[in-house]
């Protein structure tokens, strides 16, 4: 996937009729409608291997998704790429990620230099069922609006640098 038109990436990690578990697709469209160039957005239920394929040469990635949580319903977290490296590789959409990053490495595929993810908290797991609770829904503008404070800044430098590279900028 590296002939992407765009350096930003948004993955929204997450299954539409697994309950909440669709928290991050649902941030993503919210996202998608405000932010209509500049951005890639891509939806994914899985992980592994195409995560090499999906995220190859991009700059920055933002990964929205859903975890399970001891805490409220509906807690959202932002993690660097070293903290959900450490503490959700073991979540059914990380898992693989520590492990494509290291082979992506190994192999010399440009990879994003900047990632960061967004994960909201569930309390339920395994549950069959299309919409959200309650909860997590009341939550998604809040879960779209952190996501978008993220992307502005990626934005905003992606522009700032053009303009130092054509030299339309000037202090």
């Amino acid at each position: 996937m590296s002939e992407n038109r765009n350096q930003i990436l948004v993955l929204a990690l997450g299954n539409d009729i697994m309950g909440d578990d669709a928290a991050g697709l649902e941030a993503a469209r919210e996202l998608k409608k405000k932010f209509k160039r500049g951005i890639d957005f891509f939806e994914v239920s899985s992980a592994g291997f195409m995560l090499i394929d999906i995220l190859e040469g991009y700059s920055e990635v933002l990964i929205l998704d859903s975890v399970l949580s001891e805490n409220k319903a509906g807690t959202i977290r932002e993690l660097s790429k070293d903290e959900f490296v450490q503490k959700f590789s073991s979540s059914p959409h990380f898992a693989g990620l520590p492990e494509m990053m290291e082979l992506a490495g190994k192999l010399d595929i440009k990879f994003p230099k900047q990632i960061k993810a967004l994960v909201m908290g569930i309390n339920e797991t395994g549950v069959i069922r299309e919409g959200l609770s309650r909860e997590i829904r009341e939550q998604i503008p809040v879960f779209a609006k952190r996501a978008s404070y993220i992307l502005k800044s990626w934005v905003n430098m992606e522009i700032f640098a053009k303009k130092m590279l054509t030299g339309e900028y000037i202090e």
